[in-house]
């Protein structure tokens, strides 16, 4: 966490930008978690800390970690997670819409045929995100199970 701080602290001093407790507080907590954060989320857990920390500070931040390069959101279902994204494997995401669990995936075979794809088409990729909805096994089998049931 020290060199994602360092990172953090040398964005905040070439843009001109405060240093804050409380966003020391947000950047501490965001890289402590592994999971995809929602503000809300995210909020939650540092109002543990420091109660009085608004949601606008929260998002705010996480804004300033992405212009940092130490988070990557996402856009799941209208609502915005954000993930670490320093120095981080390239990965994709599956989603579930019954839950809301995100599971990580890198397929190496997936990124091979994409760039074969690319090249036939004289495209140069820059960048991608896959991003898959469906259910996951849990939520597929609840689902499954309450088909067959008879109603009422």
């Amino acid at each position: 966490m020290a060199e994602e701080k360092a990172v953090f602290s040398t964005y905040l001093q070439e843009h001109r930008l405060k240093r804050s407790e409380q966003r020391e507080v947000i950047l501490d907590t965001f890289l402590r978690s592994d999971r995809h954060l929602s503000v809300d989320e995210l909020l939650r857990l540092v109002q543990k800390k420091r109660p009085e920390v608004g949601r606008t500070t929260v998002y705010r931040s996480l804004k300033l970690f992405q212009a940092a390069g130490l988070a990557q959101e996402l856009h799941l279902d209208g609502q915005a997670r954000f993930e670490r994204d320093y120095k981080r494997a390239h990965h994709d995401h599956f989603f579930c819409r019954a839950c809301g669990e995100i599971f990580e995936f890198a397929s190496a075979e997936i990124e091979r045929l994409q760039e074969e794809i690319a090249a036939g088409l004289g495209f140069q990729i820059e960048g991608h995100r896959h991003l898959i909805h469906g259910l996951c096994g849990k939520c597929a089998g609840n689902e499954a199970s309450t088909k067959g049931r008879p109603a009422g």
